[in-house]
């Protein structure tokens, strides 16, 4: 069987990895490894098992982008509605990692208090098996969902750009824009400044996969027609209306100007641009740009060289 896998900076199946001192930091990963099949961490990798190379999809994104809400919608359409993706699911070695991440964003719905984004130190890669719609020609995904947190300490540290491996060598690179910041007048040029920044710093780190497959994604689309409904349900109909459509203005402005930020650092095709609501997975009402999204991402990238350090057998031989 020829194995191959993500060569993200491996030590083996992670099992003999040395834990920091600080005990925080060891409380929180006995609680991580309590749980079977929950995420894996990055130097983990190398325990899963594929007979051809995976794809590795890296989300990317600072705190509140909507990332995990995203992991989460994808594993509920896998197990509810695979047919909108054209796959079969067949197996995962992370299905609690998946369920961690559902179960969370529903208690933070709900407004019960527990932690709602994903923590610093959590572990990031869920995988998934998937065939075709007869369930046949398996193919294994790797996600990186790594922390918000850790993207927005990136944007002011070089050191944790050059952590982020994930990045550097995805299949499928998916740069996640939180529409709710840009509609929020007070942080929106902050937000701008942030996102050229940190771009700008993977790109000088040589940490961004300019030869993958980049996504943008729009995210939480949905408070877009909900924030123009409560500029406008104040006023008369005539001024109500004409305060709706100049904030609908302001939002494609924007909108065009985030996307002019990061395509001056990374080139995105037109067609790999997508506006989403991570949450839309109402049965039968499912938002169309989160399954466009979702199925691009799903369709096998071209084959490419893999570099030494990126190959799964020699990780395995050196460990």
């Amino acid at each position: 069987m020829n194995n191959e896998v993500v060569g993200l900076k491996l030590d083996g199946t992670g099992l003999e990895t040395a834990k920091p001192e600080q005990p925080e930091v060891q409380e929180i990963e006995k609680v991580e490894s309590t749980f079977r099949y929950d995420a894996l961490k990055e130097a983990d990798v190398n325990s899963l098992v594929s007979e051809s190379r995976p794809t590795l999809i890296t989300l990317f994104g600072v705190i509140d982008s909507g990332k995990t809400t995203f992991v989460g919608s994808l594993f509920a359409i896998l197990r509810r509605r695979p047919e909108l993706l054209k796959v079969t699911f067949l197996d995962s070695d992370t299905l609690t990692g998946y369920e961690r991440r559902v179960h969370q964003r529903l208690l933070s719905e709900n407004g019960i208090s527990e932690q709602a984004r994903t923590p610093r130190r959590a572990n990031s890669i869920l995988n998934a098996v998937l065939g075709n719609e007869r369930g046949e020609n398996p193919h294994m995904y790797v996600f990186s969902d790594q922390s918000g947190e850790i993207y927005k300490d990136a944007i002011s540290k070089d050191s944790l750009v050059k952590d982020q491996t994930a990045v550097k060598y995805a299949d499928k690179l998916v740069f996640f824009v939180d529409i709710e910041a840009l509609l929020d007048d007070k942080n929106y040029m902050l937000y701008k400044k942030n996102t050229a920044t940190l771009l700008t710093r993977f790109k000088t780190n040589n940490m961004l996969p300019l030869d993958s497959e980049l996504y943008v994604a729009f995210n939480k689309a949905d408070m877009v027609e909900k924030k123009a409904l409560e500029v406008s349900k104040s006023e008369e109909d005539g001024i109500g209306e004409k305060k709706k459509k100049a904030f609908i203005k302001n939002w494609k402005t924007r909108r065009a100007s985030i996307l002019e930020v990061i395509r001056e650092i990374v080139n995105i095709p037109d067609e790999h641009i997508f506006d989403i609501c991570s949450k839309g997975i109402q049965r039968d009402a499912e938002d169309k740009g989160l399954i466009d999204l979702l199925a691009k991402l799903l369709d096998k990238p071209k084959k490419k060289t893999l570099s030494v350090d990126y190959n799964w057998i020699q990780g395995l031989l050196k460990s």
